[in-house]
């Protein structure tokens, strides 16, 4: 027996979030992504963390010979654009390592992020 596919109706909508990180070191994926949980958990709780449905889609280092750049794209839950923007503004460091998150934009599809940052 197949499992049938939720309808489009029925699913969950999602935004996706194009963010830029400069630092002063390297920084891995996985070290991002807890540090991003942690601050989120710590903001809002577990209940609405666990509500915005944080998924980091993209991260990737960026040529850049002043300072270390990465960019990345966010999935979150619709409406709940402003929890993960101020999450994102929120964090300034990562094990003693200073950093700033710059958001650009939101968009419903990771292919029009891409047309206007020329993120992937």
């Amino acid at each position: 027996m197949k499992l049938k596919i939720l309808p489009p109706t029925l699913r969950e909508k999602k935004r996706y979030i194009a963010f830029y990180v400069y630092s002063e070191h390297e920084i891995t994926k996985n070290d991002f992504t807890y540090h991003m949980w942690n601050k989120l958990i710590g903001l809002y709780g577990e209940v609405t963390s666990s509500d915005v449905n944080l998924w980091l889609v993209s991260y990737k280092r960026v040529s850049n010979q002043d300072r270390i750049t990465y960019k990345g794209i966010l999935k979150c839950q619709r409406g709940y654009e402003k929890e993960t923007l101020t999450m994102l503004a929120s964090l300034t460091n990562i094990k003693e390592n200073k950093l700033v998150v710059q958001s650009c934009g939101t968009s419903g599809t990771i292919k029009s992020l891409n047309r206007k940052y020329d993120l992937l």
